[in-house]
C-alpha cells in the first residue's frame, strides 16, 4: 500500500466518520464505501485493479483495510454488514481535523491493541496487496452472507419461520412446549 499514504489513509477515515455522523444505527458498508467514493475521488491506484485479480478494484479492499485501527481503537463498529460509528469515534472525528493526525492516532491505538493481543509473529508492518484484498473479501463474504440469510428469512413463511426458532430452541436444550399449527387458508 505504499502508493496510499498515510494522508490518504486518514482522509479516507476522515470521509468515512462524516458519512456516519449523524446516524445512530450506521449505513451499510457498501453505502459508505460508495459514498466515500463519491466525495472523495479516486486516484488511478485507487481506482486500479489488483494485478493478479481482473475485475477486483484496490478502492474497496483499501477502504476496508483503513478501518480496521479505528476498530480496534473502538472508534468504529462493524457488525452485520453495516458501520456505525460510536461516540469514541465522533469525539477522534472532532479532535482530530488533520486527517494524517487522525490516521496517526489510529494506528497508535492499534499498536496498543495488537501489544495486547498475541498475534502471528510473521505480520508486517506495511501490508501487501494480498493482506489488503484479503481483508476486504472477507468482509464482503461476511455482508453477503449475513444478507443472504435475512433475505432468506424474511421471506420464509411464518409457519414455517416458527418451526425453524423451535428447532433452534431444542438444539439449544429448550423444550417447546407447542408449535402453532398452519391455518387450512383464508377463512378457516
Amino acid at each position: 500500500m505504499a502508493e496510499i499514504t498515510r494522508k490518504r489513509q486518514g482522509e479516507m477515515l476522515r470521509t468515512v466518520f462524516e458519512i456516519l455522523l449523524g446516524q445512530p444505527d450506521g449505513l451499510p458498508a457498501r453505502e459508505v464505501i460508495a459514498k466515500a467514493e463519491d466525495r472523495l475521488g479516486l486516484t488511478e491506484f485507487e481506482a486500479s485493479d489488483y494485478p493478479n485479480r481482473p475485475g477486483v478494484r484496490r478502492w474497496e479492499k483499501t477502504v476496508r483495510f483503513a478501518t480496521i485501527g479505528p476498530v480496534k481503537a473502538g472508534w468504529l463498529v462493524k457488525e452485520r454488514g453495516r458501520w456505525i460509528l460510536t461516540p469514541e469515534g465522533q469525539t477522534a472525528y472532532e479532535r482530530f481535523t488533520d486527517p494524517e493526525r487522525l490516521m496517526a492516532e489510529a494506528d497508535r491505538l492499534y499498536r496498543q491493541w495488537r501489544r495486547d493481543t498475541p498475534l502471528d509473529a510473521t505480520t508486517t508492518a506495511e501490508p501487501s496487496d494480498e493482506a489488503v484484498e484479503a481483508v476486504g473479501l472477507l468482509e464482503e463474504a461476511r455482508e453477503d452472507a449475513w444478507g443472504e440469510i435475512t433475505a432468506y428469512l424474511a421471506a420464509m413463511n411464518p409457519y414455517d419461520l416458527q418451526h425453524l426458532v423451535a428447532a433452534l430452541l431444542k438444539a439449544m436444550g429448550y423444550y417447546v412446549i407447542w408449535e402453532a399449527p398452519p391455518r387450512a387458508g383464508p377463512g378457516h
